[in-house]
């Protein structure tokens, strides 16, 4: 029997276990290979900063008796086999699902000031040093980036936290970019009702120990911070980079309609999720890493794998819906406008339906 081994227990892999069909089982061994003994979803990472909300659950609980699973972390990947800390592990077919990493883009002091959402148990550190902080006083938290990571976190943070006062800093003129101008300015009044500050066409120059300078039209400025929460950008996982065996950049690898490396033959990797870079038919331009999107990715993988003449991946984007806080939240379901309570609600029931779905493994393939 073949071996596959699967790097990462995020939603890319784990939705392609959950997409295989019983007699691949019977085919081919599978192994499972991640630093941590549970998987987290990482879309509410910003739930975990702001209220040390639990959102793991054990591997163990939720792998099928056939997934062989190996705690490890990886180092580097070699043709025909996986570096780990702990051992070498070699492949049949590999596919790498591994989670990203913080971009820093080069700007000094934000590795040595800023603290970056990576994991679980890192954004719980966050949340402690947050609690520290704000007990019986009151505390600047300056959020770098407007995306949907750090607009999340503000909305939390802003909800959730006493005695916290909230400031972000966005290079681009308007918060999400992803949605249209009106929706955006919507989520930014909303969240300037809470309480927090924007500092919008403001470029990040340096990050110093409780300071930020910035640019804002041609002039310098200092922003001060009690803490500097990093959101401004990710890219692949370092083990990518650290791979010379595969072509790649800014940690991630490009790959075709079938989820494999373009630029080399390699007929045995497939590169899904954070780690992939998958350019829009269409548009020629690359599609931003979403949890959406990897779901998909090992959706279409299972249906395909051992197949001899796969479809090509086709994404199709559903839902996209931001969180402002606990009740609240703004989208579009395909060209739909959505905000408020219903959105917020919608939300919920997407993340609801991983869990049950994940929770569901062991009763249909154990």
């Amino acid at each position: 029997m073949k071996n596959v081994v699967l790097l990462g227990g995020g939603y890319a892999n784990l939705s392609f276990i959950k997409n295989l069909k019983e007699e691949n089982f019977k085919e081919f061994n599978f192994t499972l290979i991640s630093e941590e003994t549970s998987h987290y979803t990482s879309v509410l990472l910003h739930e975990v900063v702001s209220k040390a909300q639990n959102i793991t659950i054990e591997y163990q609980d939720i792998l099928p008796k056939a997934v062989h699973f190996v705690q490890d972390s990886i180092v580097e990947i070699q043709e025909k086999q996986v570096l780990g800390k702990n051992g070498i592990y070699s492949y049949d077919i590999l596919i790498v699902g591994l989670g990203f990493t913080s971009d820093d883009f080069g700007i000094p002091g934000v590795k040595e000031y800023a603290h970056s959402m990576k994991n679980f148990k890192n954004c719980l550190e966050i949340h402690k040093m947050i609690a520290e902080k704000t007990n019986h006083k009151s505390c600047e938290v300056v959020v770098c980036g407007g995306g949907f990571s750090g607009i999340e976190l503000l909305g939390n943070l802003a909800q959730d936290a006493k005695n916290i006062k909230l400031k972000c800093i966005e290079a681009m003129p308007m918060i999400l970019p992803m949605f249209d101008k009106e929706l955006a300015l919507h989520a930014k009044t909303y969240l300037e009702k809470l309480g927090v500050t924007f500092y919008l066409g403001s470029k990040i120059l340096e990050c110093q120990d409780k300071t930020l300078i910035i640019e804002k039209d041609g002039q310098q400025e200092k922003i001060t911070a009690d803490l500097i929460l990093w959101t401004a950008g990710v890219k692949g996982n370092e083990v990518i980079e650290n791979s010379s065996f595969l072509k790649s950049q800014r940690s991630k690898i490009e790959v075709d309609a079938f989820l494999k490396p373009i630029e080399q033959e390699r007929a045995n990797i497939f590169v899904l999720g954070d780690c992939a870079a998958l350019k829009d038919p269409n548009t020629g331009r690359f599609f931003p890493p979403t949890a959406q999107l990897a779901n998909q990715q090992g959706i279409y993988l299972a249906k395909n794998f051992n197949t001899s003449s796969p479809a090509p991946f086709n994404y199709l984007p559903r839902a996209t819906i931001c969180s402002l806080g606990n009740n609240y939240a703004i989208g579009l379901i395909g060209k739909t406008q959505i905000k408020g309570r219903i959105a917020a609600y919608i939300k919920m029931l997407v993340e609801f339906k991983w869990i049950l779905q994940l929770k569901g493994f062991k009763a249909l393939l154990g």
